[in-house]
């Protein structure tokens, strides 16, 4: 089947969830702003295939932060940045700093290129890891579809000493990191909204001191910077 189908889940899902999981997978096979349908569908595959990767595994925990560029055992059909952007996001994000963003950035990389490339890892990741702590396998990738990306870039962002600018309005930088790109910043949100990201439509069997520690613990083991 392409996409998922949470019926054969080992715990309940609710129908929110997975429409909202089945839909991210659909909007990451169809051209971005800054990708295309077959790019953005192979940045998850790369996504899925970095921890595995032999370079990476090696490297201390501080080598993304400080070397220039290294070839990974990655994908043919994504640039270099591309393949060095994925795997350092995915395999040691915690130690990542803005010089390796610059170094990402003057490869090639357009700052709103980033943004999308960070959602869609960051929205593939969110669908994977569920389905998986469910009892699933991966999900199957829905067909890229046709067309090239339509460039687009907010013009209501600001410097605010983040690697890129950010929302000029908003009480949360989670929500403002990705508003250089909306499509990307919605991409995101649509995928981690019925997740976690508790709104008031949001529901859960657990109450929201359990989520909260929850929560708290994975990102403290992951030394998520929130």
């Amino acid at each position: 089947m392409i996409g998922i189908d949470y019926s054969g889940a080992g715990l309940p899902v609710g129908s929110r969830t997975s429409a909202a999981h089945n839909n991210a997978l659909r909007a990451i096979a169809a051209p971005g702003a800054w990708w295309s349908g077959p790019e953005r569908l192979a940045i998850v595959q790369e996504t899925r295939s970095a921890p595995e990767c032999p370079v990476c595994h090696p490297r201390a925990p501080s080598t993304f932060a400080t070397i220039d560029r290294i070839e990974h055992d990655g994908s043919n059909s994504l640039p270099p940045e591309a393949v060095e952007a994925i795997h350092g996001i995915r395999n040691d994000s915690g130690h990542l700093t803005r010089r390796w963003f610059d170094h990402v950035i003057a490869a090639g990389m357009r700052p709103e290129a980033y943004v999308e490339l960070v959602a869609v890892v960051a929205s593939s990741v969110v669908v994977d890891t569920f389905a998986r702590g469910v009892g699933l396998g991966l999900p199957d990738l829905p067909p890229a579809q046709p067309g090239a990306p339509t460039p687009e870039s907010s013009k209501d962002v600001v410097d605010a000493g983040a690697w890129v600018p950010i929302a000029r309005e908003g009480k949360f930088n989670i929500l403002r990191s990705l508003a250089m790109v909306p499509s990307a910043r919605d991409l995101f949100f649509g995928a981690f909204d019925t997740s976690y990201y508790r709104t008031p439509e949001t529901r859960f069997a657990l109450t929201r001191p359990q989520v909260e520690l929850v929560a708290s613990r994975v990102s403290a083991m992951n030394e998520c910077f929130y």
